[in-house]
């Protein structure tokens, strides 16, 4: 056998990252394989080749033929290895090996722990036993495999996903007790995305850009793309439940998002899927607006210049008796009716409405501090019990075992305290600032659809409208839950509003009639 200066490949290889931490380390099977290089006088060709890869080997034998390709590129003739089941562990890649070892009489493979060497002069039942090696190694791969999936399946029927979660939750507790939660610091932001695409005014691509902007980045730190986005946006994990395998389960983890808003996204997304992201013709009311006679949506085309719509209903076989054509300016001219009905009549009323949400809100402040000081209460219990268990397991005063499981139902719940507190500290005012935007768009919204552009319109639209719904040249819009309330007390805060010339603000207040406040307050 040839052993001077012949050139060498190492392949370390584990088959988890916990074995990796474990003792079956990356460094030590290096090692070792390195001292037997340089005990024999090999020339190591390149750094040694480490590989961790998941129980289903997919990236194992990527990684193989790789190396493969490398010594025949190269010119190698020996294979340095720590075990045969570091090497390979089914039937096909131990041909390949096989075959690569009868092209050439220098061609070797050292398993070097098994003081085992499979070359051209291998006797027949070394042969054998090099058989029976890849055998059992494939058999330990498909246990594994087996109980994996096993493991898998228990984790479902419990109600908890078997992987990681999605961006928006993270993972918390001990190894065989792990469960996801919502993750506070990127939470947000996915519900935001999903908020936004529901509008309909949002393409993939402008949602990607939009997400970065407001700081929504991957695991990773770096921007999350169209087809991740489109992933996301998919995944019915944000509204409670987990999918696996294409089949989708009841879940336990708490749900980001309600199903009505995913189910829009859903909708969206169908829609958008019959065309391409970016549309020719963006009309100002695209899928905005339904004829009352049948039901259709509203499509609008170009003519001359001016933009027209009309009921297009092609699932009706009759012809629609209420089929009118309108021109966008003229629902423009209506919609415009719309925004004076629901804005406060001044700047002195808008001031009024903020001064009352601010004032109330100070009642919001005493019951937030009241709930942060008891979950504090809470928080600091767990954390005796836990350490109280501790001392137990240090001192051996009560089973092992025992005392492991209390301290991990600990971790567990100290965790979900510390997620509340940190949700009620987070969100103190969010309340009081969505008060305060609504009336503060309804009293801007003439303004800012007069600058905004057709997509800036559309979103504008959204925040303030369901839909619209055409009969002849008359245009009925309808409110969300937001501008409906708008709707019903504005009018009458505007009317009973006559402010005094010169009053202070104090004075003014005592100009609205108490019921007004009550309206306000509701």
């Amino acid at each position: 056998m040839k052993i001077n200066n012949q050139k060498s490949v190492i392949i370390c290889r584990v088959s988890s990252k916990e074995q990796e931490d474990t003792g079956y380390s990356l460094d030590a099977q290096e090692k070792l394989l390195q001292e037997y290089a340089d005990k024999n006088n090999f020339k190591v060709i390149a750094k040694p080749y480490r590989i961790t890869e998941s129980a289903s080997g997919k990236v194992a034998r990527k990684k193989f033929l790789e190396i493969l390709q490398f010594i025949k590129k190269n010119n190698i003739n020996l294979i340095l290895c720590e075990k045969i089941d570091r090497l390979t562990r089914n039937l096909k890649d131990a041909a390949i090996v096989s075959d690569w070892v009868h092209e050439d009489k220098g061609h070797e493979v050292h398993f070097v722990k098994e003081n085992f060497i499979v070359s051209q002069n291998t006797k027949a039942h070394e042969n054998l036993v090099w058989d029976m090696k890849v055998a059992v190694a494939r058999f330990y791969t498909n246990n594994l495999s087996e109980e994996v999936h096993k493991g898998q399946k228990e984790k479902i029927a419990q109600g908890w996903l078997p992987t990681k979660p999605p961006t928006g939750y993270k993972t918390i507790g001990e190894k065989g007790h792990k469960i996801h939660v919502i993750d506070n610091e990127t939470a947000p932001h996915l519900k935001k995305m999903f908020e936004l695409y529901a509008t309909g005014n949002y393409s993939i691509q402008k949602l990607e850009d939009e997400m970065y902007k407001i700081g929504l980045r991957s695991r990773n730190g770096n921007k999350i793309l169209q087809s991740r986005i489109h992933e996301l946006l998919q995944d019915p994990f944000y509204c409670g439940k987990m999918k696996w395998k294409s089949e989708v389960y009841p879940a336990k983890h708490e749900a980001l998002i309600t199903k009505d808003l995913f189910e829009k996204a859903q909708s969206v997304l169908k829609r958008r899927g019959k065309t391409s992201l970016s549309t020719k013709h963006n009309s100002l009311f695209k899928s905005k607006i339904f004829c009352d006679g049948c039901g259709g949506v509203v499509s609008w085309e170009l003519q001359k210049g001016h933009w027209y719509g009309h009921c297009n209903n092609h699932l009706k076989s009759r012809y629609c008796p209420k089929k009118t054509y309108i021109k966008e300016k003229q629902v423009e001219e209506q919609i415009d009716v719309v925004f004076g009905k629901i804005a406060p009549k001044n700047e002195a009323v808008l001031k009024w409405i903020e001064e009352i949400i601010l004032e109330e809100n100070a009642g919001q402040v005493k019951l937030r501090e009241t709930e942060i000081q008891r979950l504090n209460g809470l928080l600091g219990s767990v954390r005796k019990q836990k350490d109280k268990y501790f001392e137990a397991k240090i001192n051996r005063e009560v089973d092992l075992e025992y005392c492991e499981r209390k301290i991990d139902e600990c971790k567990i719940e100290e965790s979900t305290l510390e997620s509340a507190l940190e949700k009620v500290v987070s969100t103190s005012d969010e309340y009081q600032e969505l008060r305060l935007i609504i009336h503060e768009l309804a009293f801007k919204a003439k303004e800012i659809y007069e600058k905004a552009t057709v997509d800036e319109k559309r979103l504008l639209f959204s925040q303030l409208f369901t839909n619209f719904i055409q009969d002849g040249y008359e245009i009925k819009p309808n409110y969300n839950l937001a501008s409906q309330y708008l709707l019903e007390w504005i009018p009458k805060l505007n009317e009973s509003y006559e402010p005094h010339k010169n009053l202070v603000s104090q004075i003014q207040k005592n100009d609205f009639d108490p019921s007004t406040n009550s309206l306000l307050r509701r």
